[in-house]
C-alpha cells in the first residue's frame, strides 16, 4: 500500500517521530504545570524530551528481536553452548560449564603434619589453602575477641620473591643490583628518581637480603613488581582487622593481634594450620590416603553453620533510602574533643583520633595517595595511575585480568557497604556503565564510589586499614563465589573538604590486594565551594532562601557560599563535583553488576550534567559498539568484519583499530537479523559475555525502562526486583574468580608446587 501512494518511508517515519515527540512534550508539559516549582521542571521536561526524542531516533530503525522470547534462539543458544562445551579442548569456557567441578579441595603440605619434614622458607601462595585454614579456625574457636596472626605471605601471591629468598646469602642481590636505573640515560630521560637510600635497605639479617621501605617513585614496570611484594613481605604492618563478608547474613570482624610484619605470624609458622587440623573433625576435613585435605567452600558452609555472624541487624534492607540530610555535615572538631575525653582500645579509633588531629592541624597536605610511577618514556606511562604501588602486580589494562578485577571490586564494596550499614552508591562513569547495561564498560580502568562525609568518618572510624574478604560461598545452596581480597584505606586528610592544593581528591580507596586496581571513595559535604551556576534557580524560586542569603552577603557583594550550598542545598567532593539534595536522595534499591546495590533516584539528571545527553544515547565509543539485543559493549571491528564478509568472520582477526563507525555502519549494525546475532556468538568473547549477563542485563533495561516511563512505578520497580532475585539469584559474581582464572590459566598443580619446594628447600640447606 505503501508502494502505491508513493510516500517515502522515511517521510513517514520522520512524521511518526514528529508526533511522538509533540506527545511528550504535551504529555510532560502538563504534568510540569501541576507543580509548584514551575522552572525546576521546565528545565527537567526540556532534557526529558531531548533525551526521549534522540533515543527514539537512534533506536527507531534498530531491529528489536526479543531474543529471550525467541524460543528458536533459545534453543540454538543451548545447542551452541553444547558444540562449544565439546570442542573446547583448552578449557576456556570452565567458567560457563555446568558440570565442572571447581578444584576447591587442596592438600595440607605434609610438614604440618608430619614433625620429621623441615618446614621449608617459603610455601606456594594459595587462595584455598589460606581461606580453608582460616574459615576453619573461625568456625572453632572464639577469636572474635582474641583475634588471629596476620602475615602478608598468605594472603598476596609473592611467588617473584622465592629467588630471592632460597638464595646464599654471598647470593642476595643489593638494593642497587635490582632498582638502580640511573646507568640507562635513555630510559631514564625526564623521569625524577629517588635517591635508592630513601626506599631500600640492604642488611642480610633480612630473608631476601633487603628491605623495601617505602613508595620508589618512577621505575620499570617489573622493578615495581619487585618492590610492592618485597614491601608486603618485610614492611607493610598488618590491617587492624580482617572482615569476612556472607552473602546476606552480615560479617564477621575478626581483630588482627599483629600490628608489626613479622614472618612468624604466618601460617608457616604461627600453628594456625595445626590448630585446624587437631580440632573436631568437621565436612570440610578429610583423610584420603593419608592426605589430609581442605575445602574453603566446606569451611564457609561450617562458619555459618557452627558460628553464624551476630551483625545481620546492621545490613540494609530498605527498597529506598532518604538520606538523612545531616550527614552532609560533620563538625570534625566536635568530635576529635569528644574521642579524646574517652578511654579509647580500639586500633581503628585511635588512628581515627589520631587521623582527626592530624588533618585539622595541617593547612596544605601532601599527597596521601601514591600509586605505581612508570617512567616518562614509557608510552603507557599513565596505566600506572590506576594501580595502588603496594599491590602492583603487573599492568592489566586491556586483559582479561582487568574485567575480572573490576567486577569483584564492585561486588565486595558493595556488599562490604550494604552489611555494615553504610550509605554509598557509584557515582561518574560507574554510574553511566549502570545506565547503559547494569556492568561496567569493558574499557573501565577503576570505578567511582561517593557517600555523604558522615558516612566517609563511619567507615574511616570502623573499618580504616582493614581487609575484606570475599564471600566464598552463597548463603543457601552453597555454591562458590570467590575468593578476593580487599584493603580499605582512608586518607589522614578527610577534615579538608575543598579541592586545596588539588592532592588530594580522593578520600579512600579500595584496594584489590590481587592487582592493585581499586575503587575510589569521595565524600559529599557542604562547604563554602561556589556551586555551578545551574542551580540559581532553585534560590530564584524561594524568597526564603534569597533572603537568608542576603543577609549573609558583604557590602561588597561577596556572599557566603556556604550558606547558598546550604539553602540549596548542595553538596561537593574535593574534586568540585557538586549535587544537590534532591539529585541524590532517596536512593533506590536495585543491582549493580548483580550485586544489590542502591543509586541516585534522580541519575538521569546527574548523568545529564556530567555527561551530556551523548553520553545516554551514543551506541560507539572508543573501539566498542553496544548492541541492543545482546544488551553489551563489542568490539566495533569485530562486527564490521563480520558486516564484510560473515563466512570467514570466525577466523582470527588482526589488531583492531577502528574507533568509529559511519552512519551506513551504524545502520547495517542496527540492523543485525536473528541469525546474524546467532552468527557473533560463534565467537566465544560475544558469546560468554552474553551468556552470563543476558538475565541480569534484562532485568536491568526492565528497570530503567519503568524509571523513565513512569515516575511513580515503585512498587513496580521494587517487585521486578524481588521476581528477579527469586528466579535468577542476586549477588552472584557474573564474573570468574580471579584466583581461579589464573589457576586454569596457569595450569596450577599445588602438590607438585610443595614437592617441588621440600626439594629445593632440602638442596639449600645442604
Amino acid at each position: 500500500m505503501l508502494k502505491s501512494i508513493k510516500i517515502p518511508k522515511r517521510l513517514i517515519i520522520k512524521v511518526f517521530v514528529l508526533l511522538m515527540v509533540f506527545y511528550t512534550i504535551f504529555h510532560t508539559t502538563s504534568t510540569s504545570l501541576q507543580n509548584p516549582l514551575i522552572n525546576q521542571y521546565k528545565l527537567k521536561v526540556q532534557r526529558q524530551v531531548k533525551l526521549k526524542f534522540r533515543g527514539w531516533y537512534t533506536n527507531l530503525l534498530s531491529t528489536n528481536l526479543k531474543l529471550e522470547e525467541d524460543k528458536n534462539f533459545e534453543k540454538q543458544l543451548n545447542s551452541l553452548l553444547q558444540e562449544k562445551l565439546k570442542n573446547d579442548v583448552n578449557n576456556e569456557l570452565w567458567d560457563i560449564n555446568p558440570l565442572m567441578e571447581l578444584p576447591l579441595d587442596i592438600t595440607v603440605p605434609s610438614y604440618f603434619i608430619n614433625l620429621l619434614i623441615e618446614k621449608p622458607s617459603y610455601q606456594p601462595f594459595d587462595a584455598r589453602f589460606t581461606l580453608s585454614v582460616y574459615l576453619n579456625y573461625l568456625a572453632t574457636k572464639n577469636v572474635e575477641k582474641k583475634g588471629v596472626p596476620f602475615h602478608w605471605s598468605d594472603w598476596v601471591d609473592l611467588t617473584k620473591l622465592n629467588k630471592y629468598i632460597l638464595s646464599r646469602k654471598n647470593e642476595k642481590p643489593t638494593c642497587k643490583e635490582l632498582f638502580d636505573i640511573l646507568k640507562n640515560t635513555k630510559l631514564v630521560e625526564n623521569s625524577k628518581l629517588f635517591p635508592l637510600e630513601d626506599y631500600c635497605k640492604e642488611d642480610l639479617k633480612f630473608p631476601l637480603g633487603f628491605k623495601v621501605k617505602g613508595f620508589s617513585g618512577p621505575q620499570t614496570i617489573d622493578n615495581h613488581e619487585i618492590l610492592s611484594k618485597a614491601h608486603l613481605y618485610l614492611s607493610f604492618p598488618s590491617p587492624y582487622k580482617l572482615i569476612f563478608l556472607t552473602e546476606l547474613k552480615g560479617s564477621y570482624e575478626i581483630p588482627v593481634i599483629n600490628s608489626q610484619n613479622d614472618l612468624k605470624y604466618s601460617l608457616l609458622n604461627n600453628k594456625m594450620v595445626e590448630k585446624v587440623i587437631k580440632s573436631r573433625p568437621r565436612t570440610n576435613l578429610h583423610d584420603s590416603s593419608s592426605k589430609i585435605k581442605l575445602n574453603p567452600l566446606k569451611a564457609y558452609k561450617d562458619l555459618l553453620k557452627y558460628n553464624p555472624p551476630t551483625n545481620g541487624d546492621k545490613v540494609l534492607k530498605s527498597n529506598k533510602i532518604d538520606i538523612p540530610i545531616e550527614s552532609f555535615n560533620v563538625d570534625a572538631e566536635a568530635i576529635k574533643n569528644e574521642l579524646s575525653k574517652k578511654r579509647i582500645t580500639l586500633k581503628n579509633e585511635i588512628e581515627y583520633l589520631n587521623s582527626l588531629k592530624n588533618s585539622l592541624s595541617m593547612d596544605s597536605p601532601p599527597k596521601f595517595f601514591k600509586e605505581t610511577k612508570l617512567l616518562e618514556k614509557n608510552p603507557q606511562k599513565w596505566l600506572g595511575e590506576h594501580y595502588d604501588w603496594r599491590f602492583f602486580n603487573g599492568l592489566t589494562v586491556g586483559k582479561e585480568e582487568q574485567i575480572l578485577s573490576l567486577h569483584r571490586l564492585i561486588k565486595n564494596y558493595l556488599n562490604f557497604a550494604r552489611q555494615n550499614g553504610l550509605i554509598t552508591w557509584i557515582a561518574h562513569g560507574s554510574l553511566l556503565s549502570w545506565y547503559w547495561n547494569g556492568i561496567a564498560f569493558p574499557w573501565d580502568t577503576d570505578i567511582d564510589v561517593q557517600m555523604p562525609i558522615g558516612e566517609l568518618h563511619e567507615l574511616s572510624r570502623r573499618f580504616n586499614q582493614s581487609l575484606v574478604i570475599e564471600n566464598v560461598g552463597d548463603d543457601s545452596k552453597f555454591e562458590f563465589s570467590g575468593m578476593g581480597k580487599y584493603f580499605i584505606d582512608i586518607g589522614s586528610s578527610i577534615t579538608h573538604r575543598t579541592k586545596g592544593n588539588g592532592n588530594n581528591n580522593i578520600d579512600g580507596r579500595f584496594i584489590d590486594v590481587d592487582t592493585g586496581l581499586y575503587i575510589d571513595i569521595t565524600g559529599l559535604a557542604i562547604t563554602d565551594t561556589p556551586a555551578p551556576s545551574r542551580y540559581d534557580y532553585l534560590i530564584d524560586i524561594d524568597e526564603g532562601k534569597r533572603e537568608k542569603i542576603r543577609e549573609h552577603t558583604d557590602d561588597n557583594g561577596q556572599m557566603d557560599h556556604y550558606v547558598k550550598n546550604e539553602e540549596l542545598p548542595a553538596f561537593n567532593c574535593r574534586n568540585n563535583h557538586f549535587n544537590t539534595y534532591e539529585e541524590i536522595s532517596p536512593l533506590l534499591l536495585t543491582a549493580v553488576e548483580n550485586q544489590l546495590s542502591y543509586v541516585p533516584s534522580n541519575f538521569i539528571m546527574t548523568l545529564n550534567y556530567e555527561y551530556g545527553l551523548n553520553g545516554l544515547i551514543e551506541k560507539n565509543f572508543r573501539d566498542y559498539i553496544y548492541l541492543n539485543n545482546f544488551r553489551i559493549w563489542v568490539k566495533t571491528q569485530d562486527i564490521l568484519d563480520y558486516l564484510n564478509n560473515p563466512s570467514k568472520w570466525i577466523q582470527d582477526q588482526e589488531p583492531k583499530n577502528k574507533r568509529v563507525v559511519g552512519a551506513i555502519e551504524k545502520l547495517q549494525i542496527n540492523k543485525l537479523n536473528l541469525n546474524d546475532h546467532i552468527s557473533l556468538l560463534k565467537d566465544n568473547r560475544i558469546f560468554k559475555e552474553y551468556y552470563k549477563s543476558r538475565f541480569f542485563t534484562k532485568f536491568h533495561q526492565d528497570q530503567l525502562n519503568l524509571l523513565q516511563l513512569n515516575e511513580e512505578s515503585t512498587k513496580e520497580f521494587n517487585d521486578l526486583l524481588t521476581t528477579y532475585q527469586k528466579l535468577n539469584g542476586l549477588s552472584k559474581p557474573l564474573r570468574a574468580d580471579l584466583f581461579m582464572y589464573n589457576y586454569f590459566k596457569n595450569d596450577r598443580d599445588y602438590d607438585a608446587e610443595i614437592n617441588h619446594i621440600i626439594k629445593l628447600n632440602s638442596v639449600y640447606r645442604d
